[in-house]
């Protein structure tokens, strides 16, 4: 028995109406570029206590587990929710 085959077209994206396409490639388009992270300008570290880190000139309670003296980083989120290994003194991402 020979085998027939069809060419199927591709699914693409699975939407009601053309109306809804052009909304979902309208909000994929404009969606805001991501946040800088902030400056570290410092980090003090306490015997007893958790760390403080200086993100732009402002004071920020920290965990001992953010904090690498060994190098001087921090794991720091930037306000879009994403984490950021920095360097005290580096200058800021552009």
């Amino acid at each position: 028995m020979p085998a027939i085959t069809l060419a199927a077209e591709p699914i693409g994206r699975l939407f009601f109406s053309p109306a809804e396409r052009v909304g979902s490639n309208q909000q994929l388009v404009a969606s805001p570029p991501p946040a800088a992270p902030p400056r570290l300008d410092g980090i003090i570290t306490r015997s007893a206590g958790n760390p403080t880190l200086f993100l732009d000139g402002q004071a920020t309670a920290a965990h001992p587990g953010q904090v690498r003296m060994g190098d001087a980083t921090a794991r720091v989120a930037a306000r879009d929710g994403r984490w950021h290994r920095l360097r005290v003194g580096d200058p800021p991402p552009r």
